[in-house]
């Protein structure tokens, strides 16, 4: 009956505790290994999409195609902004950027940081948390008013915890800036960049105070419905090589691009490695596999005997084989069991640390569970073959 075939399993495990701890222990960390791999794998992918969308979707950027060969291409301009803001019919607002690095200074302490200059429709495009104050507005731009936004990295240095609202910070030495606002921590952009590290600035005072040496350096927009994106990427296109009078027989000495492009670059990227990290991970739970089917053909080598005893008795091949099987069903069972509880421990564990979105591990657990059985029972299977097939007679004659 079953339940007797099952309790003479479990006492032979349990008369080698040593041997069926360390199987267990191979096939566990094959299990934990690949909830793990996965895990990590989505979690990856997930902040990756994640810092991407801080960048913005659907948001349309120009910039300089310093690939070019030959000469330097010309600058973006404020002249290349108004066309874009005359002629588009199908872009919403358009945002210009001027950024560089600057020392700023306050009561003696200092700290560099990237400033960086727009207008005021720069929050409608990349929505930016203040933790205080407010944004600039149309007036500061016409008045050119010398007002800032102070990253929470600057706050810190300069300020060191005092309320920075209202004090002014001297930039470059040129440019006495007074704090409007205090923008919300945000960590590190895709690129490394450090976004808690920027003083944003009115374009018109960035350009009266540090001046354009080197023009615009990015310009943003969206376009007026998503659908649109692929009319406004190529009217972008169409007035800014007539306005920049570029020949038809020449190359573009721009760019327009967007972070949905770059996202699904990188979301192909993380499916690869996914795929790699499952791949590695498969391979340990197969070693795990492995580790059973020899441990089962040393208990078929040292129960020759029994077996051939039981043989004589009249138990049936299929008999001794399902006996076989089902110790290896059980080893596989505890190690898959002891493999999903470390897999998920050390994914939530990996997940906090690293400020992951927590990834659906029920369906990883449950995939990675029934491969570790499918796996253990698949191996122990080969030995309770072999244990089956053996002659009664030459079984009896070993001892």
């Amino acid at each position: 009956m079953i339940p007797d075939v099952l309790r003479m399993a479990l006492l032979v495990l349990v008369r080698n505790p040593g041997r069926t701890m360390l199987t267990t222990v191979g096939l566990a960390i094959g299990v934990a290994a690949f909830i793990a791999m996965v895990s990590f794998a989505r979690g990856a992918r997930s902040s990756v999409d994640s810092q991407f969308s801080k960048l913005g979707r659907h948001v349309l950027r120009v910039k300089l195609d310093h690939g070019l060969l030959g000469e330097q291409p010309r600058p973006l301009t404020e002249a290349d902004v108004a066309a874009l803001r005359q002629s588009a019919t199908t872009l919403g607002p358009i945002i210009p950027y001027a950024i560089r690095g600057g020392d700023l200074s306050y009561r003696g302490r200092h700290h560099h940081a990237l400033l960086r200059g727009t207008v005021p429709e720069f929050a409608s495009v990349r929505p930016t948390d203040l933790s205080a104050g407010g944004f600039f507005d149309a007036i500061d731009m016409e008045r050119r008013s010398p007002v800032c936004l102070l990253g929470p990295e600057v706050v810190d240095t300069l300020f060191a915890g005092q309320d920075a609202l209202g004090e002014t910070v001297d930039i470059e030495g040129k440019m006495p800036c007074r704090v409007i606002g205090v923008m919300a921590r945000r960590g590190s952009a895709v690129s490394g960049d450090d976004l808690d590290n920027r003083v944003i600035l009115p374009l018109s005072a960035f350009k009266a105070y540090l001046g354009l040496p080197r023009g615009i350096w990015l310009i943003e927009t969206v376009a007026r419905q998503p659908r649109l994106m692929a009319a406004a990427r190529d009217e972008i296109e169409r007035i800014l090589r007539r306005h920049r009078a570029i020949a038809p027989d020449q190359d573009d000495d721009f760019v327009v691009h967007t972070p949905d492009e770059i996202a699904q670059v990188a979301q192909d990227i993380g499916g690869i490695l996914t795929g790699l990290l499952a791949g590695i991970a498969a391979v340990s739970l197969l070693v795990g596999g492995i580790g059973i089917m020899n441990i089962q053909l040393v208990s078929v080598a040292e129960r020759t005997h029994e077996i051939g005893v039981r043989s004589a008795l009249g138990a049936s091949p299929f008999q001794i084989m399902r006996q076989f099987v089902i110790e290896a069903l059980i080893l596989a069972s505890l190690g898959s069991a002891a493999g999903v509880a470390l897999g998920i421990g050390i994914s939530m564990l990996v997940a906090k640390v690293m400020a992951w979105q927590p990834s659906e591990m029920l369906v990883i657990a449950l995939g990675s569970a029934l491969f570790g059985l499918a796996v253990g029972t698949l191996f122990g299977s080969i030995p309770a073959r072999q244990a089956a097939r053996l002659d009664p007679i030459e079984a009896l004659r070993r001892e």
